[in-house]
Parts: C-alpha cells; sequence; structure tokens
C-alpha cells in the first residue's frame, strides 16, 4: 500500500455515480456545468473522470447524484422521498490531475472544502451502508 493510501482519514467506495462539475469563478450562472463520472467516493473527497482539464487548486461546485441518499439525511420527510435525483451538492478543490487520454480524459482528485453538515452526515451514513453491503458480498463469495 502507498503511504498516499495510508494517509487517507475515510475509506473509499467505488462507486459510478453520475456527477456535475461546475467551475467556482464568478459571475456562477455564466460557468457551464460539466458532466464528469466518479470513480471511487469518501466522506472526504472523490475521484472523478472528465473531459475537461483542471489545475490543481481550482475549486469547483460538484452535485452528485447518489439514490438511498435521503435515507440517510437527518429529518422527518426522508420516509416519504424517492430515490430519483436525489444528490449532494459542495464545493471541492481539484488536489490531483492524472491525464488519461492525452487531452480527451482526465482523472481529478477532489477534497471536498464545505459541504453542508447534514448533507455530510447523510453521505457517510450512505457510504458506510456500502462498505458494509461490500463486505457482506465478499464474505458471501
Amino acid at each position: 500500500m502507498s503511504d498516499h493510501a495510508n494517509r487517507r482519514k475515510h475509506d473509499r467506495v467505488p462507486k459510478a455515480y453520475r456527477l456535475e462539475l461546475q467551475e467556482l469563478v464568478f459571475p456562477l450562472h455564466q460557468q457551464a456545468k460539466i458532466a464528469a463520472t466518479c470513480e471511487d467516493v469518501s466522506a472526504g473527497g472523490l475521484a472523478v473522470v472528465t473531459r475537461k482539464k483542471f489545475a490543481v487548486g481550482d475549486k469547483l461546485q460538484v452535485r452528485l447524484y447518489m439514490a438511498r441518499l435521503n435515507k440517510f439525511h437527518p429529518g422527518f420527510f426522508k420516509v416519504f422521498e424517492s430515490d430519483v435525483d436525489q444528490s449532494l451538492q459542495a464545493v471541492a478543490e481539484v488536489v490531483r490531475v492524472d491525464e488519461r487520454i492525452p487531452l480527451t480524459s482526465y482523472r481529478l482528485g477532489l477534497r471536498f472544502t464545505d459541504v453542508y453538515d447534514d448533507d455530510w452526515r447523510a453521505l457517510h451514513g450512505l457510504l458506510q451502508d456500502e462498505l458494509r453491503r461490500q463486505h457482506a458480498r465478499a464474505q458471501e463469495s
């Protein structure tokens, strides 16, 4: 295991969640939403693949679509909500950029810098549940 993996504070869940990125540059409404694919996610950040290259230090608004997220969100109405279009919105900083296919595909490491506390708790709960499910499936195999 590399030193980088040992430094991680949160377990990563490999999952291809759909997400949108938007550069956090004002005026925000003029910035294009960029489709991307999540490779893995943790309570501290995520790894994504996108066609647009960003630089280390860039700030991005992230909208991560995660079914079942609201089931882990504190609050009374979670019981009545559907899994359709549930999402987490956060601000993240680019901490790593790897070129996958030169000039066409980039893998970004993003660290969450601002997440609403209840949303972060819901994310953490969902990821812990997903890790338990993966572990149970591995034990059955």
